[in-house]
């Protein structure tokens, strides 16, 4: 399972990722994915009014609860495209530019591995499986900021993992500062925080005091970048988020409801959906039929019993399954994504799954760094093949869709 030079492969990986990318971002018509007119109405703001919105201000939209980060860079190419007037093509001027993300995120997911002390082949493949994703080519091929984010939070993971193991360049204080800026692109990312801290506090090598002091520098540098912005929040809606904020734009999220087993099974196919088969992400447009609705439950459960396999084998043989901070950092992360996306979705509003996807770069690098024999490795190749053939599927769909002019431009 060694791969001489891994370039190529992931070359091979990462080129048609990108060329199904840009077919999804040519052929998607405006307006289709969801929240992307919301998303390009916020851009444009920033452009025009070179401030933050204030939810419940006119023409601001309920995206306008997110941090800047996207936003801000956003305008700044429609100003330098002078496409902030233009919507279709300011449209496609940041369709366009999120592209250049998804090399990117595959070389991030492929540190990410390697770093965690997977090998090279289940590096690539772990690289492969987030660029090569149904859900994030269609995300990716959109104005939206959840990409961006996915790229920030995977550099922040990556000089986590080299804080933890001590190398000069990956400092505590400035893992917090990452983060920080991860938070202002989605507040999900601050899930990486406490996965560091757990990590750093947890790491027996070391004395209660250095543990810390580095947990408090972390903190420090995520108050340091973001701090003001929860600050902002609460002062302008009482709320850190502003989430509680929204419905003064004239919508409102209403958490899941439990309604017997039913709903639960209604959840559980649209996390499948989400994962790999993102009907709902262009409105419904389309319908999945019965054999992709099939392979995704098997993508789903294989990466499932993947996960358990390895957790199993290590119990059997006798071994601790945390084994240093790295993989405690990368576990508890990952945890407390999926923690507080479920217990918001039940209790705060119905937030859309893909936002799991944040932690994407660095599940996937613990299941390469648990590809440590050929019959694992075989499981994660197929699961990856499994998503190229959606891939194709969801690329026929989409050039199918006609365009509905009361989608885009709001």
């Amino acid at each position: 399972m060694r791969a001489r030079n891994p370039a190529p492969w992931l070359a091979l990986l990462w080129g048609p990722a990108l060329v199904m990318a840009a077919l999804l971002a040519v052929w998607a018509p405006p307006g289709q994915p969801y929240d992307e007119p919301a998303h390009h109405s916020n851009v444009v703001f920033y452009a025009r009014e070179l401030r933050l919105p204030v939810l419940g201000e006119p023409g601001v939209h309920y995206e306008a609860q997110m941090g800047p980060v996207y936003y801000v860079l956003a305008a700044l190419l429609l100003r330098l495209t002078g496409t902030a007037e233009l919507p279709e093509a300011g449209l496609a001027v940041l369709r366009s530019a999120g592209l250049v993300l998804v090399p990117l995120l595959g070389w991030l997911t492929y540190r990410l591995a390697r770093t965690l002390g997977a090998r090279e082949l289940p590096s690539v493949v772990a690289s492969g499986l987030v660029v090569l994703n149904p859900t994030l080519l269609a995300v990716a091929a959109s104005a939206q900021n959840d990409y961006l984010c996915l790229v920030v939070t995977a550099a922040a993971a990556l000089v986590a993992l080299r804080a933890l193991r001590g190398e000069a360049d990956g400092t505590p204080f400035v893992v917090g500062a990452l983060v920080g800026l991860a938070v202002l692109t989605k507040v999900f990312a601050g899930a990486l925080l406490v996965g560091f801290v757990v990590a750093v506090l947890l790491d027996g090598r070391r004395g209660v005091r250095a543990r810390t002091v580095d947990a408090s520098l972390a903190v420090l540098g995520t108050a340091v970048v973001s701090g003001w912005w929860f600050v902002r929040n609460l002062v302008l809606y009482g709320d850190l988020t502003g989430s509680g904020a929204v419905d003064r734009t004239g919508v409102s999220f209403d958490p899941l409801e439990y309604a017997g087993i039913g709903s639960v099974v209604g959840w559980g196919r649209s996390l499948v959906s989400y994962a790999f088969a993102p009907t709902e992400y262009y409105r419904n447009a389309f319908d999945a039929p019965t054999v992709v609705k099939a392979a995704a439950v098997l993508l789903a459960a294989a990466l499932l019993l993947f996960a358990a396999w390895a957790l199993a084998s290590k119990a059997k043989g006798g071994r601790r399954v945390v084994e240093d901070p790295r993989v405690v950092f990368a576990i508890s992360s990952v945890l407390v994504v999926v923690g507080v996306y479920m217990i918001a979705a039940w209790s705060v509003q119905a937030i859309a799954p893909r936002l799991v996807a944040v932690a994407a770069p660095l599940a996937l690098a613990l299941l390469a760094r648990a590809a440590r024999s050929r019959p694992r490795l075989v499981v994660l190749a197929t699961v990856l093949m499994g998503c190229v053939l959606l891939d194709g599927w969801l690329l026929s769909e989409v050039a199918a869709i006609p365009t509905d002019p009361d989608l885009f431009p709001w």
